[in-house]
């Protein structure tokens, strides 16, 4: 079973969701906020980065989130290429005997929508996110669902977790899954090393011989 992320994973969704988010940004009246800065909100749940990195409320979470989405689901989720190969890759890998779940923190609906326009939706067992009222959010309960909605228990699986920032990692080492981390993607610089995952690969290549695809 391989499950695997979305943004920074799959899809360089860094264009559209930068301008959705600075479009949103004079709710909290932090619109200083840099590129760089921002490029960090990449990944971790909207909750974690605002309630417990900035100390919002979760009014400030709820009107920015409100702001954010307008924008977003109003074209900018469509803002985005995917990275070289990997579309391959998933077509390769859903032609195994392998389940492929796709396991982010973008809405089920988003990301459904995102995988549509990309040409990749067919490939996929199923679509694990969150929910629109943010249930759901963090790495494991998301990667849980996965599992579950294919009527089994991680618990009870073999599975290997692959994404670019270190709650993907953490997710999987949750669950008992080797962890896989791509280096194209959006974490920090050494974000991945310190979380430690089993592999880290720089190319589709590479992460295509981890999975032992020929």
């Amino acid at each position: 079973m391989i499950l695997i992320d979305l943004d920074g994973t799959i899809t360089d969704s860094i264009p559209g969701i930068l301008r959705c988010l600075r479009e949103a940004l004079p709710t909290l009246d932090m619109q200083d906020l840099t590129d760089t800065e921002l490029q960090t909100w990449l990944g971790p749940p909207l909750r974690v980065t605002l309630l417990e990195r900035y100390g919002r409320s979760e009014e400030d979470l709820d009107r920015f989130v409100q702001e954010y989405r307008a924008h977003y689901f109003g074209g900018g989720e469509f803002e985005f290429t995917v990275f070289p190969g990997v579309d391959e890759l998933i077509v390769d890998i859903a032609a195994t005997d392998s389940a492929l779940i796709l396991a982010t923190a973008k809405p089920i609906e988003s990301a459904t929508r995102v995988l549509t326009h990309a040409g990749l939706i067919d490939h996929f067992d199923v679509i694990s996110g969150t929910e629109l009222d943010l249930m759901r959010q963090d790495k494991p309960s998301i990667i849980a669902h996965g599992i579950t909605e294919l009527g089994r228990s991680a618990q009870d699986v073999d599975a290997v977790m692959i994404g670019d920032r270190k709650e993907d990692v953490l997710g999987a080492k949750h669950h008992g899954f080797t962890s896989v981390g791509v280096a194209w993607g959006y974490a920090d610089p050494g974000e991945l090393e310190a979380a430690d995952p089993d592999h880290i690969v720089t190319t589709a290549d590479e992460l295509r011989a981890v999975l032992d695809l020929r």
